[in-house]
């Protein structure tokens, strides 16, 4: 009894961190959520996906130094790529655009997709449903992705470096698509004349909705936005991606996968973000980046199961330290 009333006291303030830490965080994310707007930014969103894995992880605080060095590495690579984003782009007019609107017609039976779906369904002066539910999807594009890292790396941390490995490999070969093929997206091209003007759907919700979004030191103002960056859809190659990683787990993830990938899909057809060949494109190149990672960890784990295991070489180095 002595001992365990000596040892209860230390357990305390560890109890008391670990539940209360999360519940800190929830309420400082939803208080800047209430102030700032959603952290939609490199720097903000990392701010606090970073900030929230350490409040679940009070336990384990051990860790964070090794948390901090898987992630800021990712950090800086997805900075980058922003800024080498726009820093590769061309005049609107210098976009290409001749060979999606060929595509799309072809698909579409001499019609654009996006000009006969939103002549079908979309009315500026009356938005439906579905319309605030494409501006949903939209929006995951920005978080669905490194949350999921996140939680990988929380639970499943033998997992967390092929899947980083993907999301990175994924991002940078999109700005590759886009450095060598500047495209303009369905909204420009009609506003340059080259098909039927077509609205773009998401800021005309985001607009309705009036929701705000942090400030960013890297992105906002700062110029890095390239509007011909549309070749391959980086928005069609995330949920596909998730949907290739995920494949293993069985038919009912398959299933939600498939239907985020499909959901967006139609919200940037629909929405007047790419023409149907971004994204099939963004499918391809999503594939052949999970080949190469799926190869490349196939290696990697060959070769540690060949490398003898430390107790072996400890008791090597022992037998021929004792040897005559």
């Amino acid at each position: 009894m002595v001992e365990e009333a000596a040892v209860q006291p230390r357990r305390w303030p560890e109890r008391v961190l670990t539940l209360g830490a999360p519940v800190v965080f929830l309420v400082a994310f939803g208080i800047s959520l209430a102030t700032e707007g959603m952290p939609l930014a490199r720097d903000k969103f990392f701010f606090w996906l970073v900030l929230g894995i350490a409040a679940f992880s009070v336990a384990a605080w051990r860790s964070w130094g090794v948390m901090l060095l898987e992630w800021l590495p990712i950090f800086a690579l997805l900075v980058a790529y922003d800024y080498l984003r726009g820093a590769v782009s061309v005049t609107s007019e210098q976009a290409y655009i001749q060979p999606q609107l060929d595509f799309d017609k072809w698909l579409g039976g001499g019609t654009v997709p996006t000009v006969w779906l939103q002549d079908h369904l979309f009315d500026p002066f009356h938005l439906h449903w579905y319309d605030f539910a494409a501006w949903v999807v939209y929006m995951t594009h920005f978080f669905v992705v490194w949350i999921v890292a996140a939680v990988i790396w929380k639970i499943a941390h033998h997992e967390y470096r092929r899947y980083a490995t993907l999301a990175v490999l994924t991002t940078l070969a999109a700005f590759m698509g886009y450095w060598l093929y500047p495209a303009q997206p369905p909204w420009l091209a009609g506003d340059l004349g080259s098909m039927p003007h077509v609205d773009r759907v998401v800021p005309l919700v985001w607009g309705d909705l009036g929701v705000p979004a942090a400030a960013s030191m890297f992105e906002n103002g700062s110029g890095l936005v390239n509007l011909v960056a549309a070749m391959p859809s980086l928005h069609a190659s995330f949920p596909f991606m998730l949907l290739l990683f995920f494949w293993p787990a069985g038919w009912w993830v398959r299933i939600g996968l498939g239907a985020y990938t499909l959901a967006m899909a139609f919200t940037l057809v629909y929405g007047g973000e790419h023409f149907v060949i971004d994204a099939l494109v963004g499918y391809v190149l999503t594939l052949i980046c999970f080949g190469i990672v799926t190869v490349l960890w196939k290696v990697i784990e060959r070769r540690s199961d060949r490398a003898p295991a430390p107790e072996a070489v400890t008791a090597a180095a022992e037998a021929r330290s004792a040897a005559p």
